[in-house]
């Protein structure tokens, strides 16, 4: 079924998932090089605006802080929906099987699901191994020869953070996986 064409009216609800998703993700492959282009650029882009006078200045320094602001929203948003709608797509019925692409979406899904309780987890176990932990918001460096209390509370957290994302992700993963794909 190619991209462009519309769906008919009575298609599955996972080829649906898999169009969205598809277009999520074109937009998302759309969108990064833009943002990164932009971010990259951001002297040059912004010397050009600044010699622009009144409404010609505000307009322009309007539009490049929208894009600013607006650019990393699609494309973050664009690959986290394209991977959202490509799981659900995978345990929803449609009109034909892809297992390697499956595959493909079902291990980015783990990574990403499981990616934040991962690293909780290992910043935990590294300050345990090094004796020091450090907390960047507000910028904090916890010795356990220094201050014990702040250090084990620190590392307390660090665990806890890493279990509750690791029961969350597992809460989503847990009834997808006692389904078979295109259930």
């Amino acid at each position: 079924m190619p991209f462009f064409s519309p769906l008919s009216e009575n298609a599955m609800p996972g080829d649906r998932a898999r169009r969205r998703g598809t277009f999520c993700l074109l937009l998302a492959l759309a969108a990064t090089p833009l943002t990164v282009l932009l971010f990259l650029n951001l002297q040059p882009f912004w010397m050009r605006i600044v010699p622009l006078e009144n409404a010609a200045f505000l307009l322009a320094a309007t539009l490049f802080g929208a894009a600013l602001a607006v650019m990393p929203i699609i494309t973050v948003g664009g690959w986290l929906l394209a991977l959202w709608y490509g799981v659900e797509s995978v345990f929803m019925l449609r009109g034909r099987r892809t297992p390697i692409v499956d595959i493909l979406i079902i291990g980015a899904g783990f990574i990403a699901w499981f990616s934040p309780a991962l690293g909780f987890l290992v910043k935990a176990v590294r300050a345990l191994f090094t004796g020091s932990i450090h907390l960047p918001h507000p910028s904090r460096d916890y010795l356990l020869t220094e201050d014990p209390v702040a250090f084990w509370q620190s590392v307390g957290f660090q665990f806890i953070a890493a279990g509750l994302l690791a029961w969350l992700a597992w809460r989503y993963w847990k009834g997808k996986l006692r389904r078979k794909s295109g259930e």
